[in-house]
């Protein structure tokens, strides 16, 4: 009988202990899960991801780089935080689509989405590396060449920026679609192009490319970059003629602007125990006077440099010597504009 007690009670003490086991996990007080990594579309790849506070989306944002269109007409990229969902990729084009909530967004920065209001994203689907995109009829409708262009450039561009995927496939209403009203073949998987493209003035003939950066302001006196493709005489892409075209400035002058100091030159370029040196005239030390041009100035500087992978760290002289209040442009991942 003492016996039969004791195994009663000791029953009693595992059920007892198994129950409060149970409570504790329901409340959260036991063992939890980490925050899950997010991985990019159809891959079990990692990405970029910040825990950041968005509604209904367990704080995980990704870093993604969109284009849109200024009312000059060229091609912007902005980094926005794009909520964590399923589908990451298609769910980015609702922010490239002209919404009120979208227009609203855009509007301190000047800029416009790339599809139209009536827009829709009729299904996306990716294998090997090819985005199968099915937009709807309103998707073909642009005003002119330049805008049919940019809406299925920027679109490429911005599919593009997600690693699983290399090409995208239009199609319209489901139907493939061999040439847009405006002359743009989209009959084959595009790939990302280069982007506002234009000449060197002393490009007399088709050279080396590289890709320079220069400012605009909105008219609500927001200053962003554009990155402009520039077609030089060198027949070499490298870091010093990126530089030197960057000094040359933009060819529009109407929309484009970069406040380098006048008559600066580019003395040389060097690189030493993992940096990379670059030396200017004394004219560059002017740029100090203005601390909202000195920031533009050296962010479009890192970006020209960050083209080019050798370069893992920029350093600007002046003269030979350490430009004043200049610290070391890393490679620490830089955005051209970012959405506040």
């Amino acid at each position: 009988m003492q016996k039969k007690v004791w195994f009663l009670t000791a029953m009693l003490l595992i059920l007892t202990l198994v129950f409060a086991s149970c409570n504790q996990k329901k409340e959260g007080k036991g063992n939890t899960k980490d925050i899950p990594t997010a991985t990019d579309e159809q891959t079990g790849k990692k990405s970029e991801v910040k825990n950041e506070k968005d509604e209904g989306t367990n704080g995980l944002t990704r870093e993604t780089v969109v284009y849109y269109q200024d009312d000059a007409g060229y091609l912007v990229p902005v980094m926005r935080k794009i909520p964590w969902v399923e589908g990451i990729a298609k769910a980015t084009l609702n922010v490239m689509t002209d919404t009120p909530e979208q227009q609203e967004d855009l509007m301190m920065m000047g800029l416009k989405p790339l599809l139209p209001a009536d827009a829709k994203v009729l299904g996306m689907s990716i294998k090997d590396r090819v985005a199968t995109l099915d937009l709807n009829h309103a998707a073909l409708d642009c005003k002119d060449a330049a805008a049919e262009n940019n809406r299925i450039q920027g679109i490429v561009l911005t599919l593009s920026g997600f690693s699983t995927i290399d090409k995208v496939q239009f199609l319209f209403d489901g139907k493939v679609v061999d040439t847009m009203e405006h002359g743009t073949k989209v009959k084959n998987p595009i790939g990302p192009s280069d982007v506002n493209v234009e000449m060197s003035d002393d490009a007399k003939a088709q050279g080396a490319k590289v890709t320079v950066f220069y400012q605009s302001t909105s008219p609500s006196q927001y200053d962003y970059l554009i990155p402009v493709t520039r077609i030089t005489s060198s027949e070499n892409s490298t870091l010093e003629t990126a530089i030197k075209e960057l000094l040359k400035g933009p060819k529009d002058h109407d929309n484009m602007t970069i406040d380098i100091p006048p008559d600066t030159k580019l003395l040389g370029v060097q690189m030493e125990k993992g940096t990379t040196y670059l030396n200017f005239s004394k004219e560059f030390k002017d740029l100090a006077n203005s601390k909202d041009s000195e920031a533009m100035v050296m962010k479009a500087i890192k970006m020209a440099a960050m083209q080019f992978p050798e370069v893992k760290q920029v350093k600007v002289l002046v003269e030979g010597k350490n430009y004043a209040g200049s610290a070391p442009l890393d490679s620490t991942p830089v955005f051209a504009n970012e959405y506040e």
